[in-house]
């Protein structure tokens, strides 16, 4: 069984505006950082060049459910599924983004902690972006 983390961020702004700049692929080089500040689409894949190198994105379609899971294809061809999931706040005025984070095959402990830190500095700035609590 892959080991996981899901690492959670609040988000001061209403669920369907955080749906829609979340839904929109072009908007996480904002508060993505794994991919080097761009985002191109070319052939209809989404393309990013960052640290490790040259990835292509899948990202799950745009639905009303919150999913927004996407799957990332390193250089060498390994592909990094990154589950992901917005959650209605029950007052409506905010909302939970939840990334799971799930342990590659070869990666030890010191790095399985490194990504988590890095996903746990993306989803920071994704705060500030979208509204602080």
């Amino acid at each position: 069984m892959t080991d996981s983390i899901t690492l959670g961020v609040s988000l001061a702004c209403p669920w369907d505006k955080a749906l829609a700049f979340l839904s929109d692929p072009a908007h996480m080089p904002q508060w993505a950082s794994g991919l080097g500040g761009s985002l191109t689409q070319e052939d209809g894949q989404w393309i990013a060049e960052g640290p490790l190198g040259r990835v292509s994105i899948r990202f799950e379609p745009p639905n009303d459910l919150g999913v927004l899971d996407h799957t990332v294809t390193l250089p060498d061809g390994q592909q990094s599924y990154n589950p992901m999931r917005l959650i209605r706040d029950a007052g409506g005025s905010a909302c939970i983004l939840l990334f799971t984070l799930l342990r590659q095959p070869g990666v030890r402990d010191e790095q399985f902690q490194a990504d988590a830190d890095w996903v746990r500095k993306d989803l920071a700035t994704l705060k500030a972006l979208l509204g602080q609590d």
